[in-house]
């Protein structure tokens, strides 16, 4: 059986990372692409600050970056 890669990466959402990444490479992005970006930076700040002590900290950081990594991009919208 043979597996397409290509085929099986165009499944997966487009994250905040794979925006970020692209905005580093000097790639332009779509209004709507930066609104995100945005959201998710403001959403990350604010919640990480409220955290209540370090423990909850660690744990709501974590939460974040497999948001960031998995979550589709318009979720931040």
């Amino acid at each position: 059986m043979s597996i397409n890669i290509d085929t099986k990466i165009a499944l997966l959402p487009i994250t905040i990372n794979d925006l970020k990444d692209r905005y580093f490479e000097g790639r332009k992005l779509t209004q709507e692409e930066l609104l995100s970006i945005q959201n998710y930076d403001r959403f990350r700040l604010e919640y990480l600050s409220s955290a209540g002590d370090g423990k909850e900290f660690d744990s709501r950081y974590l939460e974040l970056q497999a948001k960031a990594n998995l979550s589709p991009y318009t979720d931040f919208l």
